[in-house]
């Protein structure tokens, strides 16, 4: 049920996202969270940067983009960052 819900989050959580739009700060934390729950549920890593993969085939992100959401799965799935610290460290390189 967990990996359904992250399917869906990235499926449909980022058709809002239109396709020149950049991966949002708070979209990348959702992930983190999304990543640690399914983490903690037994789902390896390669099933959750499976589905990761698959936003590949929807042409909506850059590859900068999606190499972004699978950093961000990997540092989230073994507790290298928390989802707080992933927001913030966007936030953080964000032009002012």
């Amino acid at each position: 049920m967990p990996l359904v819900r992250l399917i869906l989050f990235l499926a449909l959580g980022f058709r809002c996202v239109a396709a020149p739009a950049a991966v949002t700060c708070e979209q990348l934390a959702d992930i983190a969270f999304s990543t640690q729950q399914l983490r903690d549920q037994g789902y390896s890593l390669q099933m959750v940067l499976a589905e990761a993969d698959k936003l590949e085939s929807s042409k909506k992100f850059t590859a900068d983009e999606l190499d972004r959401i699978k950093d961000v799965v990997v540092t989230a799935f073994k507790s290298i960052r928390s989802p707080l610290e992933v927001l913030q460290e966007c936030k953080d390189k964000l032009p002012r």
